[in-house]
């Protein structure tokens, strides 16, 4: 859900060129900006114990989706490899969240308790309280 403005999943940062993409149909339905890894060729929400590359589900901007929008299970998602200095507005768990906070991912959306290998990292100006989980939480790649 977008709040405080936030209407996109790339908030800021340099993106690597070319940026690694990933392509599939999603698994369930998934909020953009939700952690995901392949399986079988269906984006899946990820947390912290799944193997391979997490990628970031994109909202669907060809289609005229936005960051409010669900993709449907069975739609086409495009997914982006997050890399280090990007910041997103990933959906969070409810909770509060203070900047510098490591971050850890819990079926597709960050949650306070990062450990020393975090990739996920608190990046609002200010103390954020998310009421409703999957509001989304501004965040910096480590």
């Amino acid at each position: 859900m977008a709040r405080d403005g936030k209407h996109v999943i790339h908030a800021g940062g340099i993106f690597a060129n070319p940026q690694l993409h990933r392509e599939g149909a999603a698994a369930a339905d998934t909020q953009p900006g939700t952690v995901g890894t392949f399986v079988n060729g269906l984006f899946t929400a990820a947390s912290d114990a799944d193997v391979g590359i997490k990628y970031v589900a994109n909202f669907d901007y060809l289609r005229c989706k936005t960051v409010d929008d669900t993709i449907a299970a069975g739609e086409w998602v495009v997914a982006f490899h997050p890399t280090p200095g990007v910041f997103l507005n990933i959906p969070a768990v409810a909770g509060t969240y203070n900047k510098g906070d490591a971050l850890s991912v819990v079926n597709g959306q960050v949650a306070t308790g990062g450990g020393a290998d975090a990739q996920f990292f608190v990046e609002e100006n200010e103390e954020t309280v998310i009421s409703t989980a999957g509001e989304l939480l501004r965040v910096v790649v480590k």
